[in-house]
């Protein structure tokens, strides 16, 4: 496993949960929650990485965004989008705010 990183895991994940839910969506079945985790996974992990080189802070910032914008996906857009549109947004959000490693800078800032 010397070298699978992270966003390597994140990447692969996405796309098993995206082909998941194709393939069951030929199959007959109600496959959209599995394309929705998928491509969620696929764009939280898009966000956080290419932030990756930018401080804490602006990741953090950008996570409670994409936080409060599936919250009102959730609350408002339920006559536009799905419901669960709103909820793989609001799970990205968590995400991004989760792995923006801002308590750490600000416990190194704490230190300084």
């Amino acid at each position: 496993m010397k070298g699978f990183k992270k966003q390597h895991f994140l990447i692969l994940l996405g796309g098993v949960f995206l082909l998941a839910g194709i393939a069951i969506n030929m199959s007959g079945r109600y496959g959209i929650p599995f394309i929705y985790f998928g491509t969620g996974t696929w764009f939280a992990s898009a966000i956080f990485y290419k932030t990756a080189t930018v401080r804490q802070f602006v990741t953090f910032l950008i996570g409670l965004i994409v936080l409060h914008t599936g919250v009102l996906l959730i609350i408002k857009g339920e006559l536009i989008y799905p419901m669960k549109f709103g909820f793989i947004t609001f799970m990205c959000g968590i995400y991004v705010l989760l792995n923006s490693g801002f308590s750490e800078y600000m416990k190194d800032r704490k230190n300084k």
